[in-house]
């Protein structure tokens, strides 16, 4: 389907689009060049830890990104996204297992999370302008989702294309307050999480992460604006505001998988990697975010934080901050270890506080110890706001037993 290089624009926070370089891919793999002109108004790189800012041809590696760069494979979607393309290239007459990375990213074109888009765009069929109801969508998602087949496939995956193994939807709110999920919809960009009987926590899940993220918003910890949906039959969505878009453009975004060629889809990094890897990016006052967001992980057994569920925004001069933090919610492992270890050990940061207080620029463990009594303090509350929406009484018993055991594992 491909058949021309892919060049690689980048758009900025006023709406402006750049061209950054091109992409293009033969028997031996796939290449970058930057444009010179884009060298010129921006030094420094888009992955700044593996993506030299130079004019040379760079190879991507074999692993862990489908063959490509780590900035570029962040474009793609992941296990639902993923799941929406291969439908449709299917329905269309094409064996997905014979679709290259570069002709997935040329059939996203700009409808990427992040600044980046991809030109020339592939399209299967003409675009179709229909704005289908964000309930009648969702609930198509989630009966997708389920295994039963929706006939709004396309729309589905122009919705639906984001990051994510779980349904979700990208959307837009409009002046009027009105839901539209139309990719080219003006108004606030959002995305709309779905809950289904097959998750873990079934239709639990979007109250389980409200809760969790008023709790670090009370910490101080940045999230994204969230509110609850209401989807009927005592069910409920979570929606977030998009933190890669602007009233008119885009931030540039990279995760941590992306900045560190770091695999989500198993264990690969380790915090006090993490928070050094954010205070060379950014700065120290991102690296003590950073810090407190994983103590928030442990003690809150949010284990499935993996190395896409941490990512870093670039603002038009390349500055680079820590993103809000996402996907925040108990999630607790079969195996009883986070995805991201604590020097090493999955199970307990005791023995690395130190290191990890040295990377954020801490001369001792006492500010870290005070940030575990001021999250444990915090998530003395769960049980209450659990019980005025109505989570199942079972649910909140378990979370708080689990929460209670992570702080008596590190007294």
């Amino acid at each position: 389907m491909l058949n021309a290089p892919l060049y690689v624009k980048r758009t900025l926070s006023d709406g402006k689009k750049i061209t950054v370089g091109t992409l293009a891919e033969n028997k031996n793999g796939t290449y970058f060049q930057y444009d010179t002109t884009y060298l010129q108004q921006h030094p420094t790189s888009l992955a700044p830890f593996n993506l030299k800012a130079d004019l040379t041809l760079q190879k991507a590696p074999k692993h862990p990104h489908y063959g490509l760069h780590g900035v570029f494979a962040d474009s793609l979607p992941d296990g639902w996204g993923l799941y929406l393309m291969d439908r449709v290239f299917r329905k269309h007459g094409y064996n997905p297992q014979l679709i290259t990375a570069l002709e997935r990213l040329a059939y996203i074109g700009d409808q990427c999370l992040g600044a980046l888009s991809y030109e020339p765009e592939i399209q299967l069929t003409d675009p179709d302008t229909a704005d289908v109801n964000l309930m009648q969508l969702g609930k198509e998602a989630i009966k997708e989702f389920e295994g039963t087949e929706s006939h709004l496939i396309e729309h589905l995956m122009n919705a639906g294309g984001s990051g994510g193994a779980r349904p979700k939807m990208n959307v837009t709110q409009c002046s009027d307050g009105r839901y539209s999920t139309h990719p080219d919809a003006i108004g606030k960009k959002l995305i709309v999480k779905l809950t289904s009987e097959k998750f873990a926590l079934k239709h639990a899940e979007s109250l389980v992460e409200f809760t969790y993220m008023t709790m670090a918003k009370n910490l101080g910890i940045e999230v994204p604006e969230f509110a609850l949906i209401d989807a009927g039959d005592g069910q409920f969505w979570l929606q977030q505001t998009r933190f890669d878009c602007t009233d008119k453009g885009r931030y540039h975004m990279i995760s941590a998988s992306g900045l560190l060629d770091a695999s989500f889809r198993e264990p690969s990094l380790d915090y006090v990697d993490l928070i050094k890897a954010t205070r060379l990016l950014c700065n120290p006052d991102e690296a003590r975010k950073m810090l407190k967001r994983a103590l928030f992980n442990f003690l809150t057994v949010n284990q499935d934080d993996h190395a896409k569920n941490f990512a870093f925004l670039a603002d038009d001069n390349d500055q680079w901050r820590l993103s809000p933090f996402y996907d925040v919610v108990y999630s607790p492992s079969p195996y009883q270890e986070h995805m991201t270890a604590f020097h090493g050990n999955g199970r307990n940061p005791a023995k690395a506080l130190e290191q990890m207080a040295g990377q954020a620029g801490y001369s001792s463990v006492k500010p870290l110890l005070e940030m575990m009594e001021e999250i444990y303090s915090e998530t003395r509350n769960f049980r209450t706001r659990a019980r005025h929406l109505g989570l199942p009484e079972h649910l909140i018993k378990e979370i708080g037993q689990q929460i209670d055991a992570r702080w008596k594992q590190i007294q």
